[in-house]
């Protein structure tokens, strides 16, 4: 079973908030987790703005940052193509998606994953209308 993962279900992972437990039950299950390259770029900058928003400490920064290291190498990244980018910019317009959200589905449909996880409501719909199954670590 493949297990897309975006960047707001792997940041759950970096520090706890709602959804946390759900994303790690999520993260064993999956024989294979992938996402697209983009996501170190995104989590990373979650990561500074929680540290500005003094939702994270600088040594909780820095640790949360070693620990994205840790969760990439994990991952099988996919990356970012033209074919990609066409096909992310299609289903932005189809979709009514933001610009990376459509790269998300993009590289998810582009490696036929199975588990689509995401705790962002409207990009679960899309997925869900692609025909993936969706963990949204924020839904019981």
């Amino acid at each position: 079973m493949i297990t897309y993962v975006d960047t707001s279900s792997l940041l759950k992972l970096l520090f706890e908030e709602d959804g946390s437990e759900r994303v790690e039950l999520i993260w064993d299950a999956a024989d294979v987790l992938a996402a697209a390259q983009l996501i170190v770029v995104e989590a990373r900058a979650a990561l500074a703005a929680a540290e500005r928003l003094a939702r994270l400490t600088t040594k909780q920064h820095r640790e949360a940052k070693r620990e994205l290291v840790v969760l990439v190498e994990v991952l099988a990244v996919i990356e970012i193509t033209e074919e990609l980018i066409e096909a992310a910019a299609d289903l932005a317009e189809k979709e009514a998606l933001r610009g990376y959200d459509a790269v998300h589905l993009a590289a998810a449909v582009t490696i036929e994953a199975d588990v689509f996880t995401s705790a962002d409501w409207r990009l679960c719909d899309a997925a869900e209308r692609r025909g993936f199954h969706v963990a949204n670590p924020l839904s019981a």
